[in-house]
């Protein structure tokens, strides 16, 4: 991301050269911050967060620009932006910021560098969207210098800004009663953000009079000549981002940062002013599979690396399933709706007609932004690619991932005719509707477009990856010729069981079977142990990854049900089917009996020899099987 790190965990003020370390509570009602370390004094004296109880805090930001001048903006000139410093509880020495009926801080911040708004704490509006889009994120914390101390007024500089989504308690997303979905936290590069901001509101001809307006007035607020006001800051935000997605709709979905696509457009890569311009190289393949057992995360993995190597906005997503073609993935003639210009009606009644137009498929879509912007990388992932026929799915495009040392196609594939019209027409027209000013530099860019127009050949900057199940029923098998084009990345039966699910290890939580608890990394582990062995002899992309379970189902109401339906069915439809009278006791002879007899002896239901797989297949620990209540 342009101007986010994603970062797997940060610590509190140590470590930091700064005085103190703010961090949002998410178990408070009315809202509150914790606030620790030290700070010296004008002559030296070490003082705790202790010492500014009672004092009113608030917030200025630093803006460092190009000509080294500083710029300090004060965030607190409104009350509601001013918070008491208070203990935590009554007796306690340890310091919280008040923010109950305050404008805080997660707030305040995403305004003044005009990102989309935030939310409350675990209350991401949707889990399916990426993080860091509308009311999707927080601020989570930030590691603050002591600016100046004015009577009974203290002022506060982050220096560094850490901001948190990926998980909920909004109804709708969960359940109501636990946070569901995945933590992600993320690394602001303020410098680089405000600098950029400041660069587009010197240069607004390229943007309709409205946006530039609006553009002109965050860049006076960067350089001090305006006074913040986070109700007009947030309010312009929101009509930025509203006017973008009515211009541009194709390009912009109106929830997403907007800056990413203003610095593409005033022709300067995102999040790299000037000398910073210029791909940043990605260390991984262009074409790359992941594969493994069920469950062992391979779309997690894969979407873990997508979010620390590209911008959110150039990532796109195909699903392969056994009737997908060649046309619908790179495109083909299609049916479209288009409306004829009346002056005789209304603009609400516009009369309507089918033509038949060229429409891209998602290869396209991602091929040809990623030729219109050779500054940037972008994405296209592919889940389950062998679903589908993967030669067929790909046909002669599967000779463009033949790559060389720079990542470019080493073939070019002869372009039909109708793909060659719809490049001819819209390659070049990008460059016009990219408002760019320089008549030399349109036309360059428009000669360039129409040179890329007349060939298909992948471009450096784009990246296929995909995910792949070869243990799972109806998948088609992927051919040598197919398969040398990629790099494969395995991923093994047991990783990721150590991973760190709402604050606690998975291979720690314990699960009901019957009524015995049983630790679910270590059922797990049985169950695959039991499967590969000499009685069984199953093979290993059929055994059970860690997350064939999602961990939202880990707890002793969910996981009796889950295990069912999901583990058991597959085991006795799938993995076992042709072993069902050694996979469990003979006695079990329908899916039926299998569930009913889970419910009353949980693991009993294996065959014989299972119970030593789960007693001693791990650890002699005596704590593998408790027995419950």
């Amino acid at each position: 991301m342009p101007y986010f790190k994603r970062i797997d965990s940060f610590g509190t003020y140590e470590g930091h050269d700064s005085d103190f370390h703010y961090d949002y509570n998410a178990n408070s009602g009315g809202g509150q911050a914790f606030l620790g370390g030290s700070f010296e004094d004008s002559e030296g004296t070490l003082h705790s967060a202790k010492d500014l109880e009672g004092k009113s805090a608030s917030f200025v930001f630093r803006y460092h620009g190009d000509d080294g001048a500083e710029h300090l903006i004060d965030l607190g000139t409104d009350l509601s932006a001013q918070m008491e410093v208070a203990p935590r509880s009554a007796g306690n020495s340890n310091m919280k910021l008040a923010l109950e009926h305050k404008t805080r801080p997660s707030l305040l911040f995403p305004a003044l560098l005009m990102l989309p708004r935030t939310c409350g704490r675990n209350m991401a509006d949707s889990l399916s969207r990426s993080t860091l889009t509308l009311d999707n994120y927080w601020l989570r914390s930030m590691w603050l210098d002591v600016e100046t101390i004015e009577g009974d007024a203290v002022r506060f500089a982050p220096r560094d800004y850490v901001f948190e989504g990926g998980s909920s308690k909004k109804k709708g997303v969960s359940d109501g009663k636990t946070v569901i979905g995945e933590p992600r936290f993320f690394l602001l590069d303020h410098e680089h953000r405000s600098n950029d901001i400041v660069h587009i509101a010197e240069h607004p001809a390229v943007f309709p009079s409205d946006i530039a307006e609006i553009l002109r007035f965050f860049g006076r607020l960067l350089l001090g000549k305006e006074v913040y006001s986070y109700d007009k800051c947030s309010s312009m935000t929101q009509e930025l981002m509203s006017l973008m997605a009515s211009y541009w709709p194709e390009q912009y979905s109106g929830v997403s940062d907007p800056l990413p696509l203003l610095m593409r457009m005033s022709n300067c890569p995102e999040g790299g002013v000037h000398e910073r311009g210029g791909r940043h190289p990605i260390s991984e393949p262009r074409n790359l599979i992941y594969f493994g057992a069920p469950g062992t995360g391979k779309s997690y993995e894969l979407n873990k690396k997508a979010g620390d190597c590209f911008s959110e906005s150039n990532v796109s997503r195909v699903t392969f399933y056994p009737d997908y073609t060649y046309s619908q993935f790179v495109g083909c003639f299609k049916p479209v709706t288009r409306y004829k210009d009346s002056s005789d009606k209304p603009a609400s009644e516009p009369e309507a007609y089918i033509s038949y137009e060229f429409v891209p498929g998602p290869f396209l879509q991602a091929y040809v932004r990623a030729v219109q912007n050779p500054d940037e990388d972008f994405l296209l992932i592919v889940e389950e690619i062998n679903r589908a026929n993967p030669a067929a799915v790909f046909g002669d495009v599967f000779q463009l991932l033949d790559r060389d040392a720079d990542g470019r196609s080493e073939y070019e594939i002869a372009v039909p005719r109708e793909m060659r019209d719809y490049f001819s027409v819209f390659l070049p027209e990008y460059a016009t509707k990219a408002h760019i000013s320089d008549p030399s530099k349109l036309l360059g860019e428009q000669h360039r477009l129409s040179a890329e127009a007349k060939r298909l050949s992948l471009p450096p900057n784009m990246y296929i990856w995909a995910t792949m199940n070869s243990a799972d029923q109806g998948v088609f098998p992927m051919d040598t010729a197919f398969k040398r084009r990629w790099d494969f990345r395995y991923m093994g039966i047991d990783e990721g069981e150590n991973a760190d699910v709402g604050g606690k290890a998975l291979s720690e939580i314990k699960v009901l079977c019957g009524k015995r608890t049983v630790v679910w990394n270590r059922l797990r582990r049985a169950i695959n142990e039991f499967m590969a062995s000499d009685d069984l002899r199953i093979n290993e992309d059929k055994l059970l990854g860690p997350f064939f379970i999602a961990p939202s189902a880990l707890t002793p109401e969910r996981f009796p049900c889950v295990f069912k339906d999901k583990v058991l069915l597959y085991l006795y439809e799938d993995a076992g089917k042709t072993k069902r009278t050694k996979m469990f006791k003979r006695e079990f002879n329908t899916y039926a009996k299998v569930c009913e007899a889970f419910d009353r002896i949980g693991v009993g239901i294996f065959g014989n020899g299972f119970d030593e797989h789960l007693v001693y297949g791990q650890t002699d620990d005596a704590d593998d099987v408790d027995a419950g209540e």
